[in-house]
């Protein structure tokens, strides 16, 4: 009994959400057996980790029918319509949860029997409240052609009620429900690219979103759009903006262009969506290779900042995404910025699930004390992390690394510099470009630490165009010591 599907089911369940299920069981309109509401009452008890002995099958049966011999058929039976049940209740509740759904049935079911003026009250009522006064957000034009759809099956059947040019409004949001879904999918392509060296044997989705997104007509005709004030432009404008900062990373125009559209328009977008318009401003800024006209970890510092200034930096549900948060102290040590991380620390390392809370502690100190010069102390605390992954151990040895460097100690780099090599050469799970743009910091310091200790830096020039078209973590930090030692 103890894993069985149902029960799997209601150990998901949270406090409030057992007693919602009690009561759709009572409900005669969902359940008419009532077998399984002496079931639940059995086995509530046991809540909420239903582990203990109590829910052995037999002794369900025993408390269920006293008076009755075991039969297993028959309490297989309940079982099997409990599960059901069960499963038809986190449908309701993810219907309950679904406002905007709610709505399209509602506007199905008017539109089914007929009701055509409570059904065009109910429509413009929604159209005013949920698209022509609202903020875009995810599913925005998918939501908006849901309902447009069933108007238009509505007006076939009453043309007194037709909409003029309802046919090519209703297009113009499917083209920009495509820009808004390309755009954000457009991020995993890059993600696949760049982190996993993995590339499809033809050029058909650049190609084509070549053809679309660098269009300048495209682009005129949407800026002229926003131009009538109808927030249904506005997002798609952001989009096409992004796209157009993803095709050409070779000017640095294009990614401001977008950076400072979101910015300027970022009050039109919901806060989910606006997290997504950020994280894939990251990606942008990351393709950019027009790196000698921006500073990147300045760049990524304001994105940052932006993100706790409009109080999206944590996600819907209050946490703090454990990735983000180390991206941020990270940046600001690179910037030299340790009141930054002592905020991190004190405003948003409470928001990062427990058992990740010590070892992010010690990273936060590690890179807070680089920040300020105190090398040493860096060090000793990158040593007391334990957690076994390879985004952070990576980092915290190309932290070390960087340190060696800061304290010109060269036998310090000669060792890190050979057990990182090693510790790349192991791990299965990290592509090989990704392994290569590693090696290549390795080497870039390595040639930064000869140039120093010689009397002639006319490599250095040399070694800057080289860095500039190659692919290199830490290329920021990289190109600030080879001005340095110019």
């Amino acid at each position: 009994m103890h894993k069985t599907a149902f029960l799997e089911i209601m150990r998901s369940l949270d406090k409030d959400e057992l007693k919602r299920f009690e009561a759709f069981l009572l409900s005669p309109y969902f359940n008419t057996k009532k077998n399984t509401v002496g079931f639940f009452n059995v086995i509530k008890k046991s809540a909420p980790d239903f582990e203990d002995k109590s829910l052995e099958k037999e002794r369900i049966w025993k408390k269920l029918f006293p008076e009755k011999p075991y039969n297993y058929g028959f309490l297989k039976n309940i079982i099997y319509d409990i599960t059901k049940l069960s499963e038809q209740f986190l449908k309701t509740e993810a219907m309950n949860s679904d406002e905007m759904q709610q709505q399209k049935n509602l506007l199905r079911m008017l539109s089914n029997k007929g009701l055509v003026n409570i059904f065009m009250n109910k429509y413009n009522s929604i159209e005013k409240t949920h698209f022509e006064s609202s903020k875009y957000h995810d599913y925005y034009y998918e939501d908006y052609i849901g309902i447009r759809e069933i108007r238009f099956e509505v007006e076939a059947y009453n043309p007194r009620i037709r909409t003029k040019l309802f046919a090519t409004d209703t297009e113009e949001l499917f083209i920009f429900d495509f820009m808004a879904k390309f755009g954000n999918k457009y991020n995993s392509l890059y993600i696949e690219e760049t982190e996993y060296n993995e590339k499809p044997d033809n050029e058909f989705i650049k190609l084509f979103a070549e053809t679309v997104f660098n269009s300048s007509g495209l682009e005129d005709l949407l800026e002229s759009l926003i131009g009538r004030s109808q927030n249904k432009y506005i997002p798609a404008f952001i989009y096409f903006k992004l796209m157009r900062s993803y095709l050409n990373p070779q000017s640095i125009e294009y990614y401001m262009d977008f950076k400072n559209t979101l910015f300027e328009k970022s009050k039109f977008i919901s806060e989910s969506a606006l997290r997504g318009l950020y994280a894939n401003l990251g990606s942008a800024l990351d393709n950019c290779k027009d790196i000698m006209n921006i500073n990147k970890y300045q760049e990524l510092f304001e994105i940052i900042d932006q993100l706790i200034g409009k109080k999206i930096y944590k996600s819907a549900d209050g946490k703090v995404i454990p990735s983000l948060y180390l991206l941020s102290v990270k940046t600001a040590a690179y910037l030299k910025k340790p009141e930054f991380i002592e905020r991190q620390i004190k405003e948003f390392l409470p928001k990062i699930d427990e058992e990740l809370k010590e070892n992010f502690m010690h990273y936060s100190l590690a890179f807070f004390y680089y920040s300020g010069n105190v090398f040493d102390k860096a060090l000793e605390y990158t040593n007391k992390i334990s957690i076994d992954t390879f985004q952070l151990k990576y980092i915290l040895k190309n932290l070390q690394i960087i340190i060696s460097y800061e304290k010109n100690d060269l036998e310090m780099f000669l060792y890190l510099n050979d057990a990182q090599k090693h510790f790349l050469a192991r791990n299965k799970s990290v592509s090989e470009s990704y392994k290569k743009s590693n090696v290549k910091f390795l080497n870039y310091t390595n040639a930064l630490f000869k140039i120093r200790s010689s009397d002639d830096n006319s490599d250095i020039g040399k070694l800057k165009k080289d860095l500039i078209g190659d692919l290199v973590v830490n290329k920021q930090w990289l190109i600030e010591k080879m001005k340095e030692l110019e």
